[in-house]
C-alpha cells in the first residue's frame, strides 16, 4: 500500500509538470507570434509614413545620372569651345590663308581636325538646319579662291558662300573690287557631302552673267558644322573654314 501511494504521488507530479511545460511552451509561442505581428504592424506603419526605400533609391540614381550627364556635356562643350578658339586664333594670324607658311598650314589643318573629331561619329551636316545661310570664308588653302596670282589690292575683300540645302543650291560671292559671283546646284552623295555643278558666273555684282561649262564642277564634304562655324574639304584637298554671317539667307530663286 505504501508503494502504491508513492507511485501515485510520482505519477501526479509528472502530470502536473507536463501540464506546466505545455502551458509554458504555449505561452512562449503565443508571445513570439504576438511580437512578430507587432513588428510587422510597425514596419507597415513605417512604410505608410515614408516613401518606399526602392523609390528613394531610384530617385537617387536618377539624380546621380543627371549630375554625370551635366558634368560630361559641360566638359564636352568646354572642350569644343577650346578647340574652336585655338583654330580661330591661329587663322586670325594668316590673312585668310594668303600669308600662311607651310608650317602654318600644317598647324591649321591639325587644329581643324581636332574640331572635326567632335562630330566624327555623326557626320550628318546636310541634315542640320544651321548649315543653311550665308557663310563668310575666313580661311582656305585654295590659291585660286584667295586670288594669290593677283596684286594684293585686287584681291577680294570678302568671300561668302550661301547654302540652301532645301533647294539644293549654293551661291558664292566676292566683295570689292570685282564683286564676282557664281551659282551652283548641289547633289547629295552622303549625309555630309555633295557634288557641286556650277551653273552661272556673274561679274560686277551680276551685271554680266555667263553660263558655266559642264566641266565646271567639284565636290564638297562638310566635316563639321554648328551655329557659327563650318569646316569643309574639297575634292582637290583644299580646306575651307567659314563663320556664319546671315543664318536667314535663302536661295529661293534661280540665279
Amino acid at each position: 500500500n505504501l508503494n502504491q501511494s508513492i507511485n501515485q504521488s510520482i505519477n501526479q507530479s509528472m502530470m502536473i509538470s507536463s501540464s506546466l511545460s505545455s502551458s509554458s511552451l504555449s505561452s512562449s509561442s503565443s508571445s513570439t507570434i504576438i511580437g512578430t505581428n507587432m513588428k510587422t504592424r510597425r514596419n507597415k506603419s513605417r512604410y505608410r509614413r515614408h516613401p518606399s526605400s526602392a523609390l528613394m533609391t531610384n530617385i537617387s540614381n536618377l539624380l546621380f545620372v543627371d549630375k554625370i550627364n551635366e558634368l560630361f556635356f559641360s566638359s564636352s562643350s568646354k572642350r569644343a569651345e577650346n578647340a574652336k578658339s585655338a583654330l580661330l586664333e591661329k587663322i586670325a594670324e594668316v590673312d585668310k590663308g594668303a600669308s600662311a607658311t607651310d608650317e602654318d598650314k600644317v598647324e591649321i589643318d591639325m587644329l581643324a581636325k581636332k574640331v572635326e573629331q567632335l562630330q566624327m561619329f555623326r557626320k550628318n551636316s546636310l541634315e542640320k538646319e544651321f548649315i543653311n545661310g550665308k557663310w563668310e570664308l575666313i580661311y582656305t588653302t585654295s590659291a585660286s579662291i584667295l586670288g594669290l596670282s593677283k596684286p594684293k589690292l585686287l584681291r577680294a575683300r570678302g568671300i561668302y558662300q550661301t547654302i540652301d540645302v532645301k533647294n539644293l543650291r549654293a551661291f558664292n560671292s566676292e566683295g570689292w573690287p570685282f564683286f564676282n559671283q557664281v551659282s551652283a546646284e548641289l547633289t547629295p552623295t552622303s549625309k555630309s557631302a555633295v557634288d557641286v555643278q556650277f551653273k552661272k558666273f556673274g561679274l560686277l555684282n551680276g551685271l554680266i552673267k555667263i553660263n558655266a561649262p559642264d566641266s565646271a564642277k567639284g565636290k564638297l564634304d562638310t566635316t563639321y558644322v554648328d551655329e557659327d562655324l563650318r569646316i569643309s574639304r574639297g575634292d582637290k584637298g583644299n580646306l575651307f573654314v567659314l563663320t556664319m554671317d546671315d543664318p536667314n539667307a535663302k536661295l529661293d530663286r534661280e540665279y
